[in-house]
């Protein structure tokens, strides 16, 4: 089929009288059309069909006494005086091919950096006590409760997600598996003495706070790329945090492990690291634009998961104190 007869066409503008016929197009022109040799009812769906978008085969069969030389005329005709323009095809793909393309810039990325930090290469390789401090432990979970303390600041928003009906009922159902995550984790620290009172006056690591508040502005502004996030933040490609593995292995108190085991155990049970695959396998197609700019910003979602962990290991590895309090910030 030549290439004029596959193009789509549509009204450049509105129909603002149909008797005669007058279209005020995308420039403010407005233009009395005339009928010509075709009867007014051709005239009509002709009008009708260019409003919807359609194709010259198709104005062929809106003016059937007309050869198609002339229809092909006629639609240069229009389209000089922008009455009609040409609907260019979009681009995109699947949102499933979407995604594994994402996931494959993000295992690369993810391999290059934040598994070869001192955090996880310490959690893989601790074979005995001394290998990692016990603080660095504590610490991780002061800062995984800060993390779940303030996970509305970035979930809520796309809980009402109006694009997608199935997104929309599967993030809440997310959200209400994940809602009160960090009173597990209160659990645990308060074995180790610290209460909710003291971390109400504790403020988190910088690098956790950015980590929530890059969260907190894709899921506002680009919940999209925010979904792209959920299977790296929840483990999907693990059956057991490196951290648990290694705490276990160097002997870490289990009562203070046992409601830290426990929200690994809803995650994994939930397999709220599918939820990613689950969200994108609704989306019918993504426009490349957009392909392109979430691969931009997996770079940046990267370096910001990288940064917390490196972070972790960096404060909670020394000797200060275990708490950050506020007053002293």
């Amino acid at each position: 089929m030549p290439q004029h007869e596959q193009l789509r066409y549509c009204l450049n503008g509105d129909v603002i009288s149909n008797q005669p016929l007058v279209v005020r197009t995308a420039g403010e022109e407005e233009l009395e059309l005339s009928a010509g040799q075709a009867t007014e009812a051709e005239v009509a769906e002709l009008v009708r069909r260019l409003a919807a978008g359609c194709t010259q085969p198709e104005v062929e069969n809106a003016l059937p006494r007309q050869s198609s030389e002339s229809v092909r005329r006629l639609l240069a005709s229009l389209e000089n005086y922008g009455v009609i323009r040409p609907l260019a095809p979009a681009e995109g793909q699947t949102g499933m091919q979407t995604l594994l393309e994402i996931e494959d810039l993000s295992n690369q990325l993810l391999y290059r950096t934040l598994y070869r930090n001192e955090f996880w290469v310490r959690c893989q390789n601790a074979a005995g006590p001394g290998d990692i401090p016990e603080r660095v432990f504590h610490g991780m979970v002061i800062e995984n409760y800060h993390f779940l303390f303030r996970e509305s600041y970035f979930d809520a928003p796309v809980l009402s997600y109006v694009p997608n009906t199935r997104v929309r009922l599967a993030m809440n159902a997310f959200f209400a598996e994940e809602y009160g995550h960090d009173e597990l984790l209160l659990q645990a620290l308060n074995r180790i003495g610290v209460s909710r009172e003291d971390l109400a006056h504790t403020v988190p690591l910088p690098q956790t706070m950015a980590l929530c508040n890059a969260l907190a502005y894709w899921s506002h502004n680009d919940p999209l790329f925010f979904f792209t996030t959920l299977g790296i933040l929840e483990g999907k490609d693990i059956r057991q945090d490196s951290f648990l593995d290694a705490a276990y292995r160097l002997g870490v108190d289990e009562a203070f492990l046992k409601p830290v085991k426990a929200h690994s155990d809803i995650n994994l049970k939930g397999e709220h690291g599918s939820l990613t695959r689950q969200i994108f396998s609704q989306i019918d197609v993504v426009d490349l634009e957009t392909v392109r700019r979430l691969r931009a910003q997996t770079h940046l979602f990267v370096e910001l998961y990288d940064a917390f962990y490196s972070a972790v290991w960096r404060h909670y590895s020394g000797d200060g104190p275990l708490l950050r309090r506020i007053e002293n910030y």
